[in-house]
């Protein structure tokens, strides 16, 4: 994962010139733990067409509008696909592999927007970053993520750097508002419990996503 490497690159500067030391390297060893989590997969045709049409401009992180309108068809074409009696022939496996790179992604995304935003500068995958975190989330309310992945990876790699980025925060927003039962059922509680403490007060409650964190993201009875 390309930009997984730059993280790592700079947490192995920050250790190395001793910047606080114990925490670039908690952030090195999650990072690199991730990274060799989730090597590269086969592609085919259907997975690949699926993959280039995953985004959708109807999501406006701006405006509060973070969850994907279509994510549930990305799903069942999938889903139809591998089981067709025709398509079945080429497609076997098919869910497996498009869950493995949706994490896959969705972790090299995620660094690559955290990077350039503590350098000032843009990235060109927010919006793929999005739809990633929208199919994280089906996916794991689908057992198709393994439990180690929600318990150990997905919510720590949001809240793992020096500072919480708006993306990193509507993720957060994305996972608890469409999985949140999943991921509290898995997740160690006090991961959990920091997502929340960060979320919180990381936007004005006046504000379109403040209103979302406000309107209840959290599972009952927490």
């Amino acid at each position: 994962m390309k930009y997984v490497n730059w993280s790592l690159d700079s947490a192995a500067e920050r250790i190395l010139s001793d910047q606080n030391y114990e925490q670039s390297f908690a952030f090195y060893r999650l990072w690199l733990d991730i990274q060799q989590a989730y090597p590269e997969t086969p592609s085919d045709p259907t997975l690949d067409r699926i993959w280039r049409n995953r985004t959708t401009n109807s999501i406006v992180p701006v405006n509060g509008k973070l969850i994907h309108p279509t994510v549930h068809l990305i799903l069942r074409f999938a889903g139809e696909a591998e089981s067709d009696h025709i398509l079945g022939l080429h497609t076997s496996g098919l869910q497996s592999r498009l869950c493995v790179t949706s994490l896959q992604a969705f972790f090299n995304h995620n660094a690559n927007i955290a990077w350039n935003s503590e350098r000032g500068c843009g990235s060109d995958f927010w919006r793929e970053f999005y739809a990633e975190a929208n199919l994280v989330a089906h996916w794991a309310n689908l057992g198709r993520i393994e439990e180690a992945a929600i318990r150990n990876h997905i919510l720590q790699s949001l809240i793992s750097h020096p500072k919480l980025h708006d993306h990193q925060a509507d993720g957060l927003i994305i996972l608890f508002k469409l999985a949140g039962a999943t991921f509290e059922a898995y997740a160690d509680p006090s991961v959990f419990d920091r997502c929340f403490e960060l979320i919180k007060g990381h936007y004005r409650p006046d504000s379109a996503r403040g209103r979302l964190v406000q309107v209840g993201i959290r599972p009952s009875g927490r």
